[in-house]
C-alpha cells in the first residue's frame, strides 16, 4: 500500500500538480474516466483535460482529490483495492443507504466519511 500511494502523493506542487495526481489517483483505484469523472461530480472532459494538455482542477475538486486520495489510502488498509470503487459507489446503510460518493460532495459529508471510517479502524460499531 504504501509504495502504491506513494507515487500519488510524491507529485511535486507545479502547475500540472492537480493533473498528475488526478491521473495517478485514477489508475490507483483502475477506474476509466468517465467513473472517476462521477466520482468527482465533474464532466469527462474535463477530466481528459487535466490528464491531457493542461488545465488543472479548479480548488473545490482538487479539494476532493485529496479527499478521495485521502480515503484511498484509509481504505487500502482496511480493503482490497479493487474493492474500493465498489465501496465508493454502492448504497451503505451508515450513510443512511446513500454511496459514499454522493457524500464526497461536500465537506460535510467527508467528515462523515472520515468519522465512519475512523469508527471502523477502532473496531467501533456504527
Amino acid at each position: 500500500m504504501a509504495r502504491a500511494l506513494e507515487a500519488i502523493q510524491s507529485t511535486k506542487r507545479s502547475p500540472r500538480a492537480g493533473r498528475s495526481r488526478s491521473f495517478k489517483l485514477r489508475q490507483f483505484l483502475g477506474i476509466a474516466q468517465e467513473d472517476f469523472a462521477r466520482l468527482l461530480g465533474v464532466s469527462v472532459r474535463s477530466v481528459a483535460r487535466w490528464e491531457g494538455k493542461g488545465g488543472r482542477p479548479v480548488p473545490d475538486v482538487r479539494e476532493k482529490i485529496n479527499f478521495l486520495m485521502k480515503l484511498s489510502m484509509l481504505l487500502d488498509e482496511m480493503i482490497e483495492r479493487e474493492d474500493i470503487t465498489d465501496w465508493l459507489t454502492t448504497p451503505n446503510p451508515e450513510f443512511l443507504d446513500q454511496p459514499p460518493v454522493d457524500l464526497i460532495r461536500s465537506e460535510y459529508g467527508r467528515r462523515i466519511i472520515e468519522q465512519e471510517i475512523k469508527r471502523a479502524e477502532w473496531g467501533i460499531p456504527g
